[in-house]
């Protein structure tokens, strides 16, 4: 019987020969370029389905790449992960630390035309904080905001939060992007469709289909910062006229269409491809991104039968992350295990407590099943088709789980499918669900304020809703502490716990890489996928 691989690997074959033979020419490029726009000065990115045109609603990668393009933060963080003035022009503080007082840059413009004034600032900050686990954090460290003028505004804590900037200015999902205030005070659990920002490029609204194709043009009135690029802080400039993502479902089409020219950058390559394209001296395949990509599996806690914490750890033990992470990475070398719910090359890198993830026995989690009452209750697991990673892992977690003897149901669908379906709180036989794979970057799960998924907060939190008083108790103190070494000790505390109830399950890591056009210049690293200071030939 042919495995995956084998499929992978035929296909693989043939979009080379495609390649070489001269594939036929899509109407990619022309699309891309629009009609006005002369051919060469548009960067055509393989892009995934942007449905969502709110940052603060979702965590959709595809949606996480649009912010970026049209939306810009007070702060960023430089390639060290340290926060650097972004919007802002800098800040000080007074009243012993207890008051923060931000002054924006001269020059900032929304794509309307009108001026960011503090009155947008503030109303960003507070949609964003109603949303995101760090920002939770910061709106309960607020005692009261206060607009001084246009460009100056304060934050007074209600008590110490030495994290505030660090909130302000994180680069993982959510982050706290700058909004005009009529976006900004939309309620932050239904969907803004406006899309204005004050980025270095703007959405090209007319030109969007969703799940298929988005836009963007170069934003004239953007005035970058003077430093160079670093992670996502520095001067944002837009080397191109316009920026066009077009969706690419099959792999082997996307890698003919970038090998003939026809696309620049595919950000998401398939793994069993890569040697392909290593071999084509016009492509550049590097690991782009400063951190490797962690999977998990995240459950239900409101529903049968996740909501049960010994059926949770049952399923843990079922996982072998080895040979989870090996059937979608071909290179033994990039099979990432890690047992830790922090990043394991992050300083916070710890298997303290993690024996129920390293057991990978299946005789063991059939008693530890049994034990935990078990009584065949559906398991529906979202099943994206796409990016193929996430398809190969939910095709093995599949099997890993009709082994371990659940009945499991897997449902395919495309990530914008899932992204909806992940809200409802009903059960699997109302159109609800039971868990899904979701994929994030080392920097996404670096500590305890931007792990979206390692939360207790129940109903407030992250989909899955898992609620532990005691490790929500951690992480408050966590916020709170000043001190790097009391904060080392806290985040291992919450590991600890986080392993007693498991609000989701790690699956293991391995590297990212990105594919583009070797004429393309100023691709630079960064912690997020970043369209700014590139351009094309020996443009600067």
């Amino acid at each position: 019987m042919a495995t995956r691989r084998d499929l992978l690997k035929s296909a693989s074959l043939l979009a080379a020969s495609s390649a070489v033979s001269g594939f036929p020419s899509w109407a990619f490029a022309q699309s891309a370029d629009g009609p006005s726009t002369p051919p060469g000065k548009t960067l055509r990115i393989i892009g995934e389905s942007l449905q969502s045109l709110d940052p603060i609603w979702t965590t959709a990668p595809p949606t996480k790449n649009y912010a970026f393009m049209i939306f810009d933060q007070l702060f960023a963080v430089d390639d060290k992960y340290v926060p650097q003035p972004q919007m802002a022009a800098g800040y000080t503080t007074e009243d012993n630390g207890m008051t923060y007082v931000i002054t924006l840059r001269d020059g900032l413009l929304f794509h309307d035309g009108e001026p960011v004034r503090s009155a947008d600032c503030i109303a960003s900050i507070k949609r964003w904080s109603a949303r995101d686990g760090f920002g939770r954090a910061v709106a309960a460290a607020v005692g009261e905001y206060q607009v001084v003028s246009d460009k100056v505004f304060k934050i007074k804590l209600a008590h110490n939060f030495p994290l505030l900037i660090d909130a302000l200015g994180k680069s993982n999902s959510s982050q706290c992007f700058i909004m005009p205030e009529r976006m900004a005070t939309v309620d932050p659990t239904k969907q803004i469709t406006e899309s204005i920002g004050s980025g270095p490029y703007r959405f090209l609204r007319e030109e969007w289909v969703p799940g298929s194709f988005n836009a963007f043009a170069r934003f004239d009135k953007y005035v970058p910062r003077s430093e160079p690029p670093s992670g996502i802080a520095g001067g944002k400039i837009a080397g191109f006229e316009r920026v066009a993502f077009t969706v690419i479902d099959d792999p082997s089409t996307a890698m003919s269409a970038l090998m003939a020219g026809e696309q620049d950058y595919w950000p998401a390559p398939a793994d069993d491809l890569l040697e392909v394209m290593k071999g084509d001296p016009s492509i550049v395949v590097s690991q782009r991104t400063t951190s490797n990509s962690y999977y998990m599996l995240q459950v239900n806690h409101l529903q049968p039968p996740f909501n049960n914490t010994g059926i949770r750890k049952a399923l843990a033990m079922a996982i072998n992350q080895v040979e989870l992470i090996s059937a979608i990475q071909p290179d033994p070398k990039l099979v990432l295990p890690c047992y830790s719910f922090y990043d394991c090359q992050s300083p916070y890198g710890t298997e303290d407590n993690a024996a129920v993830i390293k057991t990978a026995d299946l005789k063991k989690a059939k008693e530890a099943l049994a034990a935990a009452g078990y009584k065949g209750e559906k398991v529906v697991l979202l099943a994206v088709s796409s990016p193929p990673r996430l398809s190969g892992l939910n095709q093995v977690l599949d099997n890993v789980m009709r082994k371990l003897g659940m009945n499991v149901e897997l449902q395919a669908m495309d990530f914008a499918t899932m992204a909806t379906r992940r809200t409802s709180k009903e059960p699997v036989e109302a159109g609800g669900w039971s868990g899904f794979i979701t994929g994030w970057t080392g920097g996404d799960v670096a500590n305890p304020a931007v792990n979206q998924l390692l939360h207790g907060a129940g109903e407030k939190g992250w989909f899955g809703w898992a609620n532990d008083p005691k490790l929500e108790a951690l992480k408050t103190s966590w916020f709170r502490s000043a001190d790097p070494a009391e904060r080392a000790v806290i985040a291992k505390q919450i590991q600890v716990q986080a392993f007693e109830t498991l609000p989701y399950i790690p699956l293991g890591a391995t590297s990212t890489y990105h594919a583009y056009r070797a004429d393309l210049k100023g691709v630079f690293p960064a912690p997020v996928n970043a369209y700014w200071n590139i351009s094309k030939g020996d443009k600067a």
